[in-house]
């Protein structure tokens, strides 16, 4: 709905301001822009009635992070069924299949510590029948909690556009806390470097899920928690090159130099 569009004649903005207004829902950029950008110019006018366009998204993989993770947690993970908990009620969905595939640990350090890289902003697609959403993942972080727990966060964006007219629907803002927990283990595998002890390694994956609306408002009925078992389906392999041609081992030996970590930088 235009500005001014219920007040009496006398009480609307004048021309000049309807005309700006108009412009700024209409504004694309005339190419992504990088993430830090994106957050000022872009994300707080990304709102029901703006005119889509691709260019609306940002630069992706802009932003590298290299988290340290458990040992237990590096390698190749499956996951093929998930059960859904509200958080209004508890209620729980029926378990489902919900398959996903995980790689967790591209390097290691000197001292044999394993450490994953997270890339920001991420986006991807899905499509309806009328409509097709975009979603922008643009901030993560890990923390390994205790030995037996390594937390993934991540913020994200959800813009839902009309295929007919190209104008956004709605938009509404994701926030995920993924535990990765480990709930049983061979003796002392939480503290062991060998990856082959952790192959009977019993994992609870745990992915609490927050939606927000454009006024705000935690959406109830669709915030809750997601539940399932992985399964490790490969150990630690080491990532040097990604196949987009990030320099993964150039860019982890600089992260360790610019964190003062210099005794940690591996040899070659």
């Amino acid at each position: 709905m235009l500005i001014g569009a219920c007040l009496p004649a006398s009480a609307r903005p004048l021309s000049g301001a309807v005309e700006q207004y108009d412009a700024a829902k209409q504004w694309i950029p005339s190419q992504r822009l990088p993430l830090h950008l994106w957050r000022e110019k872009i994300a707080p006018r990304l709102k029901s009635g703006v005119v889509w366009g691709d260019n609306l998204l940002p630069l992706e993989s802009t932003d590298v992070v290299w988290v340290q993770i458990p040992a237990w947690l590096a390698g190749s993970w499956h996951i093929e069924r998930a059960r859904f908990y509200l958080d209004r009620n508890g209620a729980a969905a029926p378990e489902a299949v919900n398959r996903e595939d995980d790689v967790f640990g591209w390097q290691q350090d000197r001292m044999g510590g394993y450490w994953t890289v997270l890339r920001s902003p991420i986006t991807n697609i899905t499509e309806s029948e009328n409509t097709f959403s975009r979603f922008i993942h643009y901030q993560q972080s890990g923390l390994q909690k205790s030995s037996v727990q390594f937390d993934l966060e991540s913020d994200n964006l959800e813009v839902r556009v009309a295929k007919k007219s190209g104008h956004v629907v709605n938009v509404r803002k994701r926030h995920d806390i993924y535990s990765w927990i480990m709930a049983a283990a061979n003796s002392g595998a939480a503290l062991s470097g060998n990856q082959a002890t952790y192959q009977s390694t019993v994992v609870q994956a745990n992915d609490h899920v927050q939606f927000v609306d454009e006024r705000g408002r935690i959406e109830e009925n669709s915030s809750g928690t997601v539940k399932s078992r992985p399964q490790k389906v490969a150990v630690f392999q080491r990532v040097d090159l990604a196949a987009d041609g990030f320099r993964a081992r150039d860019s982890f030996k600089a992260y360790l130099e610019k964190i003062g970590r210099h005794d940690l930088v591996p040899d070659n």
